[in-house]
């Protein structure tokens, strides 16, 4: 089924999981939304849908670790990388957070919800699901130049002890997409970038609120794009990311897994990073 077969917001509940999303226990006030602990883990998650957790943060007395690939795996062999990393770690499997993935195209609807079937069968296996929801969260970029042959892991967070450490937290990428439809869809031009970025940030900052944390507590911002914002990034980030631009932002030049989609946002707060 296209997308012109089905109405937009269905569409979008059917390629984004917004309707596994919509179904969770809402709250009154930020920070306060249903989430779980993942005791074996270290950490406590805010689930998002079947496919991919909202967000966690770190419980006391421990932080995340984000370990990066110097040379992009096809994803069974990153999945049998990250075993073998936790392992030598002597971390259980549920301390994995996040994943990050690198595809070769945009993918429709039943593209992706194909693609995202087997990848939730893995962590079946692995038994991470707390009480049926998926505690990792994670983000899907496709690269606009040097992409891929196949869907490849670039990147994995994974939780450690750490005395006295910040809070940590990581959270699944968010895009232009809503309740409502995708912000400013199919329009590219400057005006059409600023309109979504300025949905993106919302979602971020609504989203960081709802793990109890903020964007002063980030230590890495990440903003997925294969156009030109102009000013708006300075215009727009500053006003809402405030000092939390000490540290910058990782700009990559490329795009979010789904037709029509073309921005995508997350932050992190981690202990430190290792290059694998």
């Amino acid at each position: 089924m296209s997308a012109s077969g089905v109405s937009r917001r269905q569409w979008l509940r059917s390629a984004f999981g917004l309707a596994a999303a919509a179904a969770l226990p809402a709250a009154g006030a930020p920070g306060e939304r249903l989430s779980f602990a993942n005791p074996e883990g270290g950490y406590r998650f805010l689930p998002g849908n079947p496919v991919f957790a909202a967000g966690a943060v770190a419980e006391p007395g421990h932080a995340f670790v984000r370990a990066w690939l110097r040379r992009w795996l096809p994803l069974e062999a990153g999945f049998d990388a990250i075993r073998r990393h936790l392992l030598a770690e002597d971390r259980p499997l549920r301390a994995l957070a996040g994943i990050e993935l690198r595809m070769p195209r945009q993918l429709s609807q039943e593209e992706f919800a194909e693609f995202n079937h087997p990848y939730v069968e893995r962590l079946r296996d692995w038994d991470l699901l707390i009480e049926g929801f998926n505690p990792v969260s994670r983000t899907n970029v496709v690269p606009a130049a040097f992409e891929p042959e196949a869907p490849s892991l670039h990147a994995f967070c994974y939780s450690v002890p750490l005395a006295g450490a910040a809070r940590g937290f990581v959270m699944s990428g968010m895009t232009e997409a809503g309740p409502s439809g995708v912000v400013a869809g199919g329009d590219v031009s400057g005006e059409g970038m600023r309109r979504k970025l300025t949905q993106v940030l919302t979602l971020v900052t609504r989203r960081l609120e709802e793990l109890g944390v903020g964007w002063a507590d980030a230590t890495h911002i990440d903003i997925y794009s294969a156009h030109d914002f102009g000013n708006a990034l300075g215009v727009l980030m500053e006003p809402a990311l405030g000092a939390a631009l000490r540290r910058g932002i990782r700009h990559h030049h490329g795009r979010p897994p789904v037709v029509g989609l073309e921005v995508e946002l997350e932050a992190r707060a981690l202990a430190r990073e290792i290059m694998l």
